[in-house]
């Protein structure tokens, strides 16, 4: 049996290696899928972890600065070994949480797409160390400092428990490592979207309170000093992407998009020359008809209105005239009634009526030559 030859039709797309349209349930198997391979990294990484407890414990508490820690129950120590465990594993399985979700977004990404999966796991990975760098050197320190020692007097002494520290030191660390992660989300956006620099400059005033914001949750001190510390840092990786988005927006767009954006720029163009002229148009009109107004009989001849409107002396009759009896006349013509003034044009004033005293004094002088 012959195969049908599939004819691609000219200008047609590539086709695409993702589906246009999955069903709903192909996306959760997909996203557990993708949550499975995260719990196995956290799995193996928390193991990891507690191979190496006594290390860790002992760097973690360096910045309570020789403060003692108890713990209340007998499973205190073990779920202080779990908490911990379980957040040094999901600390440093961030670069695979966010390959994963890059995958899982991948149709979404128009070009390259193994190549932007690639680089942007392993500038996550970097980023999560200098956050958890800056976290553990600079920030932690200062936070710990003003906590165990701002509410401290002779009957007020800190009792904390070994649980409630290493939460609360994880997730700071944890905070550090997400919010050094900021430049990567707004490249993600752009690759998506394109962003304007404009308009993020636009919106910095806000993650600046925002940053403020984090700032006195994670280092609660009313120091100003304190408070930059940990903002600072926010503003600074905000900046650094608006730099990364403007140099990549920077480079050549594609040919197809390019004659789209040259179409989209003549079409508005043609509409602004076709507002001007509409403008135009209707200021010429707006003027000629002020031209006409200024013109219009009511204000130029107002005395024809009320010549009309006078009563108009009765026609003398020329058979009361007696006729000459001893010198010869030439024969009178016949009087000619004035014609009734039109209605002149609007543009042109119009000639006035010829008066009845005219034919008054004619006949005035028949009767004196009598």
């Amino acid at each position: 049996m012959a195969k049908k030859n599939k004819t691609k039709r000219p200008g047609s797309p590539k086709a695409s290696p993702f589906p246009e349209t999955l069903p709903f349930i192909e996306h959760l198997h997909e996203l557990r899928r993708r949550l499975f391979y995260v719990a196995v990294s956290v799995g193996i990484w928390s193991l990891g972890a507690y191979a190496i407890e006594h290390p860790l414990i002992k760097a973690l508490l360096k910045p309570a600065k020789g403060q003692d820690f108890i713990y209340t129950s007998p499973l205190g120590g073990v779920d202080f070994l779990f908490r911990l465990s379980l957040y040094v594993g999901i600390i440093i399985s961030i670069p695979v949480i966010v390959y994963q979700l890059l995958r899982y977004v991948e149709p979404l990404i128009n070009k390259n797409a193994a190549r932007f999966i690639a680089w942007g796991s392993a500038v996550s990975g970097v980023l999560a160390l200098a956050g958890v760098t800056f976290g553990y050197f600079i920030g932690l320190p200062a936070a710990m400092n003003f906590l165990l020692h701002q509410f401290v007097s002779i009957q007020i002494k800190p009792m904390l428990t070994i649980q409630s520290y290493m939460s609360f030191v994880m997730v700071y660390m944890l905070g550090s490592a997400m919010l050094f992660q900021l430049p990567l989300i707004l490249i993600f956006i752009n690759r998506i979207k394109p962003l304007k620099p404009s308009k993020l400059f636009h919106y910095e005033r806000w993650v600046i309170l925002l940053a403020f914001v984090i700032s006195g949750l994670m280092n609660p001190t009313p120091n100003l000093l304190a408070q930059l510390i940990v903002a600072g840092p926010i503003i600074v990786m905000y900046q650094v992407g608006i730099g990364i988005i403007a140099y990549l927006n920077r480079k050549k767009r594609p040919a197809k998009v390019q004659k789209l954006l040259e179409k989209d720029r003549a079409v508005q163009a043609e509409r602004l020359e076709r507002l001007k002229d509409m403008r135009t148009a209707w200021r010429e009109a707006s003027a000629m008809a002020n031209h006409a107004s200024a013109l219009s009989l009511p204000k130029q001849m107002p005395s024809l209105r009320t010549a009309a409107a006078r009563p108009r002396p009765a026609k003398m009759a020329l058979s009361a005239v007696p006729a000459p009896t001893t010198v010869a006349a030439a024969p009178i013509p016949s009087p000619v009634a004035p014609p009734e003034p039109s209605a002149p044009p609007a543009y042109r004033t119009p000639a006035p009526a010829r008066p009845q005293k005219y034919i008054n004094g004619f006949v005035d002088l028949h009767r004196t030559s009598l």
